[in-house]
């Protein structure tokens, strides 16, 4: 058994974890949509994370090597909305969940600044504010542009 510090202290909130799915994506830096990181969808992937079996994994190459993982860790869920058809308020708790677990995934931290300030520059967009097409070309942009940027990370 490991040891712990008796200094240590423990969470006073507990954050919902999204699908297995979602977290190997961001632990391989990939493309996830932000839909996966919805408090609804964290609660719906730890109900259903419990009825997949624990014994159920899957093949997968790592550089040189094959690797095991579970099964669900590589199903996409067929519900799954991309980013520019979530309503704008619903995209914002999104972002923030995805940043705090992006954090937990260990991305390194000038890719989690630069995508917190785009995030910010977007909320604060004039458009955004000052058109009733804001939160369509808002969501339309960042959809395009975050897909572009793991495209280019790769």
């Amino acid at each position: 058994m490991n040891g712990f510090s008796t200094t240590t202290t423990i969470s006073d909130t507990i954050i919902p974890h999204p699908s297995q799915y979602a977290i190997q994506k961001l632990n391989n830096f990939e493309y996830v949509e932000l839909w996966y990181f919805l408090p609804d969808r964290c609660k719906e992937a730890m109900k259903t994370s419990r009825s997949i079996a624990d014994d159920t994994f899957s093949l997968a190459k790592l550089d040189d090597q094959l690797t095991i993982h579970p099964a669900s860790a590589f199903k996409a869920s067929k519900a799954a909305i991309p980013d520019h058809n979530l309503p704008f308020s619903i995209f914002l708790r999104a972002k923030n969940s995805f940043l705090t677990h992006a954090s937990t995934a260990k991305w390194p931290q000038a890719h989690l600044d630069a995508l917190a300030l785009f995030y910010w520059h977007l909320e604060n967009h004039t458009i955004w504010n000052n058109s009733k097409l804001g939160d369509m070309v808002i969501l339309h942009y960042t959809s395009h542009m975050r897909l572009n940027w793991h495209d280019c990370l790769k």
